[in-house]
């Protein structure tokens, strides 16, 4: 018999043509003149033809050798563009989604995430960054799925909660990985206004000589109990201090946790860590 018990995505849209993403039609953010303040607006994606059911996310291209380099990207919507048209009055959907040294060469992704995210037809999607370096730039790749032919079965979040961000010095809050064990867990990044059930982190660094880490990542929430809500997020940098970053780790990071309690992050590197580890958490409601 057929198998039918599943959802299947029969619509997409994105900003890098039938290329992979993170290649040269990507779009290109550039960041304020002035370090840690964020650039123009600047359109993605006109008013898109389907309801969004999905965003992924591929950030690379804001790297340079010998020097920090961390971004801060807000993802913007205008949901009364209309089908084809191009943004003009953008809002903040999500906001500070924090990168360092993003790249994808080899052998390295680029930083991924994704966010099960509603968007009515017609918004355009537009993105803005901050970076630790005055106009700094890196390439945003962005696809968008819709036309479900199971919508029953499909849950969305219409808001995400950023946690952890500190916009003013374009950094989170810090957390040493373990070397070859489980560190310890960091401070609370701040606390759920919302209830939440799916999750992201972004992770930055603050070194400029950097060894080639591959750290694993756990985010958690509730200060007694520490629920894993991510597990075993993928991390690694390189000696040009690039970086790279996946959107999952060992299963898919649902997790339902309730307003009020704290988030935590903590690492596991496959040696001795660089320094400067901070992260910023996503929680979608």
């Amino acid at each position: 018999m057929l198998y039918t018990g599943v959802n299947q995505f029969n619509w997409s849209a994105n900003n890098f043509s039938d290329l992979y993403p993170g290649n040269a039609a990507a779009t290109t953010l550039t960041a304020d003149a002035v370090a840690h303040t964020k650039g123009a607006d600047t359109a993605l994606l006109a008013g898109v033809a389907e309801d969004v059911y999905g965003i992924y996310i591929l950030v690379n291209g804001g790297d340079t050798a010998a020097t920090v380099r961390r971004q801060m990207i807000d993802l913007l919507i205008d949901p009364a563009a209309g089908v084809g048209n191009a943004g003009s009055s953008w809002t903040v959907f999500i906001n500070n989604l924090y990168t360092s040294g993003p790249s994808i060469a080899a052998p390295l992704w680029g930083y991924q995430f994704y966010f099960p995210l509603f968007l009515k037809a017609g918004t355009a999607i537009g993105a803005r960054v901050q970076d630790v370096v005055g106009a700094g730039t890196c390439r945003f790749s962005i696809r968008v799925q819709g036309k479900p032919t199971r919508p029953d079965l499909i849950k969305v979040g219409n808001k995400v909660q950023t946690i952890g961000a500190t916009t003013a010095t374009t950094t989170g809050v810090a957390f040493t990985p373990g070397t070859t064990a489980i560190g310890t867990y960091s401070a609370t990044l701040g606390t759920l206004t919302d209830d939440a059930w799916w999750w992201q982190v972004g992770i930055g660094t603050n070194d400029t000589s950097q060894s080639g880490d591959v750290v694993r990542i756990d985010v958690a929430n509730d200060a007694t109990s520490k629920y894993i809500c991510m597990r075993s997020v993928f991390y690694s940098n390189n000696a040009s201090e690039q970086g790279a970053k996946s959107w999952n780790g060992e299963g898919l990071p649902i997790f339902r946790a309730p307003s009020g309690t704290d988030v935590y992050v903590r690492g596991h590197a496959s040696g001795a860590p660089d320094s400067g580890y901070t992260a910023v958490v996503y929680a979608v409601t």
